[in-house]
């Protein structure tokens, strides 16, 4: 049995950021309860970086672990951009995007709250809206659906609030509520942006029409051959995620959704389907089609994914600073709608459903310049040994 509290202590030890070897203990405390394994293979995927359960997950093996991204290198790896990070921030990254042919890339947005409570209006606040308490709800009879989201963090635990008006009732995340919660969110709400509602394409809501589907598409900036040469970028890994009805509706794979790869370069959809194991009670958590809806896709593919892969460029483009951008985006009717870049998302179980990254030469290239194959995987061997009871 693994002590992770002395577990922690020692990954601290070896170097790690203090917030993410938090995280990177309690998915290594997560993986053995969904995919136990022997001692002896729990040592032999330690000793390669790999959480043991990545054994059964990506079917690893001594012949194979070189073309996946190691968990304990990409945790060690942090952060992989530089100063320029603070672009990242939501209510800066509505600004930064707001030229250069990037601007339809975003949604509207309305207003930040700030850490008092009080209301800055932003570039997309109506003008004939009166500025005052019922700001909000007026603006939400004028649109009839919006989005509040915190600008970083998790903002008072209040978390992602689809706030939408039908005739004359009230929803928060399609359930119904009434004038006095509104009142409540409004009040409750401190560093949240509220935005315009992406509505996701019309042949993604067949498949799940509860929730948009947002595609994750982590994207990394290969190295330069010269100094002066203009920056390429490469997909790392490339899938949609799709809500079901356990995970109450939401896309978050970490609260039940369903996630499909696809290929980046053309948009067809995969065959690997899933969800996370501890959401499938059969512990069946590779799928065939949606558990809800019945809907399948193999042979498919995302609707304009052309145009969205050239709007992914110019992104790439214009934030050429960075260096590793995990972009959260919604297929509209006309093109996309990006909710967010994150600048070190998790690995997970996206090496499964879009293909070991590794084994794409420029993403090798991009991470063995960061010095993956520098991280020291026997000293987290001697950790997880050492905290053995």
């Amino acid at each position: 049995m693994t002590n992770y509290d002395k577990l922690l202590e020692e990954v601290r030890a070896l170097g790690m950021d203090f917030r993410w070897s938090k995280m990177f203990v309690k998915k290594l405390s997560d993986d053995e309860k969904a995919f136990p394994v022997s001692r002896e293979q729990a040592e032999w995927a330690l000793s390669k970086g790999f959480y043991p359960g990545r054994i059964t997950l990506y079917g690893l093996t001594e012949e194979n672990y070189k073309n996946y991204v190691p968990d304990f290198g990409y945790f060690m790896l942090h952060p992989l951009n530089n100063h320029f990070l603070k672009w990242l921030d939501k209510t800066t990254l509505k600004y930064v995007l707001n030229s250069n042919g990037c601007e339809s890339t975003m949604p509207k947005y309305y207003v930040y709250v700030e850490n008092d409570g009080s209301f800055t209006y932003l570039m997309d606040a109506p003008d004939d809206i009166e500025k005052n308490e019922d700001f909000l709800l007026n603006l939400l009879k004028r649109e009839g659906i919006l989005a509040m989201k915190p600008n970083s963090g998790t903002s008072g635990g209040l978390g992602f609030i689809k706030l939408e008006l039908k005739g004359e009732n009230l929803y928060e995340n399609n359930k119904q509520i009434n004038i006095d919660r509104v009142v409540e969110i409004r009040n409750a709400m401190r560093n949240y942006v509220i935005t315009e509602y992406a509505k996701q394409h019309s042949e993604l809501a067949a498949v799940w029409p509860e929730s948009e589907c947002t595609l994750r598409v982590i994207m990394a900036k290969s190295p330069k051959q010269s100094l002066y040469e203009k920056p390429e970028w490469t997909c790392v890994v490339s899938f949609a995620r799709f809500g079901a009805s356990i995970s109450g509706g939401a896309s978050n794979l970490s609260t039940g959704g369903v996630g499909v790869g696809f290929d980046f370069e053309t948009g067809k959809y995969n065959d690997v389907c899933l969800r996370y194991k501890r959401f499938c009670e059969d512990g069946n958590w590779r799928l065939n089609c949606h558990p809800d809806t019945g809907v399948e896709w193999h042979n498919k593919t995302l609707p304009n994914w052309e145009k969205v892969k050239g709007q992914i460029a110019d992104i790439c483009d214009h934030v050429s600073s960075l260096d590793y951008l995990g972009l959260d985006i919604i297929i509209t009717e006309d093109g996309m709608k990006l909710c967010e870049i994150n600048s070190h998302p998790a690995l997970d179980y996206a090496q499964l459903m879009s293909g070991p990254a590794l084994a794409k030469e420029k993403v090798r290239e991009f991470f063995v310049k960061k010095g993956i194959d520098l991280v020291d995987n026997d000293g987290l061997l001697k950790a997880y040994i050492k905290c053995q009871e």
